[in-house]
């Protein structure tokens, strides 16, 4: 049984590291804005306390799940997206080098440019957006304190929200309920992961040897799709007509966006690690738990 911190449990992700995590092994889950029992506050811009907080968990392994991950916010604030993405990242992966604690990364298929997918783990990184140029800094960081430590790209993930606008997938059924008409991008192919399946693959990725367990790893479902066509399984779900609604063939957002970053997960395939689901049949049951 490992003892694992998370920080970020209070997100999406972070809150499926937890549940999942929890299963079969001891696990502190952190937060800031949103922490309330038994998630810990822990401000990640304050070194003495993390460093308390460490040395008083004594954790054999740290899940960095906590950043901002919306391209737009990072594209208009970039002093404070170093400050967590980059800096918080870099001090957390020295303090756990120092510690013998294994460090894990939570980084983002944003690190390509699109142009050429499928990535495997070791591809040339080249982002077009902020924030992935700030991700890039930090698994750069990360793996210069030491190549031990774990780096694992996401793509955009789903799960078990706590509201609809909490996840760039599950906003798209808000738009959906809200305009019979709306918009949706039809340009960018995306590969929607849920989040328990990112926290299952872990959980296994964890079983293995710990040096088995260094350097960069790709965890994404394998189903292509663009928003237009998320939104389309999103009206079925909620018994709404698809025919109305509108395909973007351009991208339309502030900060850019890459075409395709499909991940190719070689590393994992090779240790017969795979937790793949239908995004129909999920994203269904992701909406079943709302009142909509």
């Amino acid at each position: 049984m490992n003892k694992i911190v998370v920080t970020g449990a209070t997100g999406l992700l972070g809150r499926a590291l937890v549940k999942v995590l929890s299963q079969s092994n001891t696990v502190i889950g952190t937060g800031f804005s949103r922490a309330a029992p038994p998630i810990e506050q822990l401000d990640l811009h304050d070194q003495a306390a993390i460093t308390a907080f460490l040395d008083t968990h004594r954790p054999n392994i740290l899940v960095h799940a906590a950043a901002e991950r919306k391209p737009d916010i990072c594209e208009n604030d970039h002093q404070a997206t170093i400050a967590l993405n980059v800096q918080a990242a870099e001090f957390l992966a020295q303090l756990c080098k120092d510690r013998d604690i294994q460090f894990v990364l939570v980084s983002t298929d944003y690190v390509f440019d699109g142009k050429s997918a499928p990535y495997i783990e070791n591809a040339v990184t080249s982002p077009v957006n902020f924030y992935g140029e700030s991700k890039v800094q930090a698994e750069q960081a990360v793996l210069a304190v030491s190549p031990q430590h774990t780096v694992v790209r996401v793509p955009v993930l789903y799960g078990d929200v706590e509201y609809l606008a909490e996840s760039a997938v599950t906003i798209i059924a808000e738009h959906v309920l809200n305009n019979p008409h709306s918009e949706h991008d039809h340009w960018a192919i995306r590969y929607p992961t849920h989040v328990e399946d990112i926290a299952l693959t872990l959980n296994d990725l964890f079983a293995q040897l710990p040096e088995k367990q260094a350097g960069i790893f790709h965890i994404s479902d394998n189903q292509s799709m663009s928003k237009y066509e998320m939104a389309v399984h999103i009206a079925k779900a909620l018994n709404l007509d698809t025919q109305d609604l509108v395909a973007l063939p351009e991208p339309s957002q502030t900060a850019a966006r890459p075409y395709n970053c499909a991940l190719k997960d070689t590393r994992l395939n090779a240790m017969g690690i795979a937790h793949h689901r239908d995004f129909a049949t999920a994203i269904a049951n992701v909406l079943s738990k709302h009142t909509l």
